[in-house]
């Protein structure tokens, strides 16, 4: 079946299989089955709202509204509703329930979902520092954490920074989604048992890598491109490792001016090889990009999913539709980061919970509907309590009234998310001018937390190589040099770019992660044909790009 998106006017196909599932995550009240009907948005408008109840890289320093300390929050202290820290958030000091109010058949149900919005307590950011994991405040979305810094969607990692979608990993830098004990990592994409490796995409089981492209199973291997087992080569070139070692020498890998200069020539070098269609990596019966032991899955950055379609950097979900960032969800729909949760759907941060709809950052919790930062509670619409008999009807109900609106079987509108769309994840993905963005009726931030014109130092007076750099360097303020805008070097940065060795980053850290988003495919599918065998696939490859793309039995052909 044929749809048109109702926001953005493209054609999008709905399948039978995607009828099915609809049909059977469908609630059931009061005997009564309330169908969810196929989506009015296309996938990349789905996905683009869910982005926009994400702030990943965002922080504000601001007081909690209950205890009045200091703390880092996604919330800056101008939003209307209250702001708690962690441990007063999850503690026993207030109650969600009191919040509640009583749903109104006369207003539209969203109204009234908003009103609540602004009165609820929200947590300050979502991670699990000082309870799970370990002096890593400054990071969002992230559990089982140590020592990391501007970490995230990660869990189960020690001494990262600055990474998106990093799994099970330490001493990772720069990156995004490298993941499964991978350690001495520092600017890499897409790949995963990686050991002091540098400037990978698309790779695994590497060791002493740097600059490579599809490379599988090899070590001290130098800007090469799509081999398998292979050792001391440089340019795709053998070498004995006297040669190789020596040749390594005329390499400065701490020297910016050089990494630069490799950079250049290896991206515009790798351009003469042909690139397989997508990276699925022990996958069957997938499509997407950047898959890893998979099973009947449509997405891009995923681990060990089955039957899941349109899903993006997550771990383990289960029977799972348009869902972004999370692990161990089941039977989910239409949600941002519904952790181990079963039948959730159209809901934002629900841990650990089943049979949620229309709900924001509710844990541990069953039947709830509209509800907001509800913690170990059952059978509630917008947080106020009921019996099982009464939260049915009353839910069947508002469920017949988003459905006259139009609303029904969809996330919560990107009007209603607390963050400016500028201030979301969706800008990256979806970038939009203010004019774009104001004539969706969303809203804009002119007071993003950057600061320019604070530097304390300019790059000619710093050494060009990290092994010239002074220990000083962690006392300076530095300038973008794309966007301008400030940042520092911390020490535990300098110890890791020392060790690499690596030079010290000329862009701050938003630009770099830019900078490496830029070079991943979209997450959207374009058909095309094999450039070898004229074949017909679906790739992230847009058919204008310039590399050429061939079906799997071509590529391997070129690389065995």
């Amino acid at each position: 079946m044929q749809r048109s998106c109702k926001q953005c006017g493209s054609a999008f196909e709905v399948t039978q299989d995607d009828l099915d599932f609809y049909d059977k995550i469908s609630p059931v009240f009061t005997g009564k089955k309330e169908t969810i009907s196929s989506p009015t948005l296309c996938p990349q408008c789905r996905q683009q709202r869910r982005l926009a109840w994400r702030n990943e890289r965002n922080l504000y320093g601001r007081e909690c509204d209950l205890c009045r300390k200091h703390i880092i929050s996604v919330y800056p202290a101008s939003v209307p509703f209250p702001v708690y820290c962690i441990q007063c958030w999850w503690g026993d000091r207030w109650k969600p329930s009191d919040c509640g109010i009583q749903y109104d058949p006369g207003k539209p149900f969203l109204d009234q979902w908003a009103a609540l919005h602004r009165a609820v307590p929200k947590l300050a950011i979502q991670n699990d520092n000082g309870i799970e994991s370990e002096n890593s405040e400054y990071s969002y979305d992230i559990s089982r954490c140590k020592n990391c810094y501007r970490l995230v969607g990660s869990w189960y990692d020690q001494d990262c920074h600055y990474s998106l979608n990093v799994n099970q990993s330490k001493n990772v830098v720069d990156c995004n989604t490298v993941s499964v004990r991978s350690e001495l990592v520092y600017e890499s994409l897409d790949s995963q048992h990686l050991y002091h490796c540098a400037y990978l995409q698309s790779c695994e089981n590497c060791f002493d890598c740097f600059f490579g492209f599809d490379l599988k199973g090899c070590s001290d291997c130098f800007a090469c491109f799509g081999l398998r087992q292979k050792r001391f080569c440089i340019f795709n070139e053998q070498y004995s490792e006297e040669s190789y070692r020596a040749k390594m020498q005329a390499f400065d890998l701490g020297s910016y001016s050089s990494v630069q200069d490799t950079r250049q020539k290896f991206d515009a070098w790798i351009l003469r090889f042909p690139r397989l269609f997508a990276n699925l990596q022990n996958c069957e019966d997938c499509e997407g990009n950047n898959l890893f032991n998979c099973k009947a899955v449509l997405g891009y950055s995923v681990f060990s999913s089955e039957y899941s379609k349109f899903i993006d950097r997550s771990d383990r979900p289960l029977y799972c539709y348009d869902i972004i960032n999370t692990g161990g969800a089941q039977w989910c729909c239409d949600c941002v980061t519904p952790d181990d949760s079963y039948m959730t759907h159209f809901s934002i941060w629900c841990w650990k919970s089943k049979n949620i709809l229309l709900s924001d950052n509710c844990h541990s919790s069953e039947h709830l509907l509209g509800c907001i930062s509800m913690h170990r509670n059952k059978y509630c619409i917008l947080n106020k309590q009921y019996t099982k008999e009464e939260y049915e009807r009353l839910a069947a109900a508002i469920i017949d009234s988003l459905r006259k609106d139009g609303t029904w079987g969809e996330l919560l509108p990107v009007h209603l998310s607390p963050f400016a769309y500028n201030e979301s994840a969706a800008s990256e993905y979806f970038p939009l001018t203010q004019e774009e963005v104001q004539s969706h009726g969303w809203r804009w931030s002119d007071a993003l937390p950057y600061t320019t014109s604070k530097e304390t130092i300019q790059w000619k007076q710093i050494a060009d190589d990290i092994a010239n750099v002074p220990e000083t360097i962690v006392g300076e303020v530095l300038a973008c040099t794309s966007c301008g805008t400030n940042y520092k070097i911390t020490p535990q940065e300098l110890t890791f770019y020392r060790q690499m060795p690596c030079p010290l980053p000329r862009q701050c850290p938003n630009c770099r992660h830019l900078a490496r988003f830029r070079r991943k495919t979209p997450t959207r599918l374009w058909p095309r044909n094999c450039d070898k065998c004229g074949k017909n696939i679906r790739t992230t490859y847009a058919p204008k790009r310039p590399e050429k793309i061939y079906c799997r039995e071509c590529y391997l052909k070129e690389v065995y």
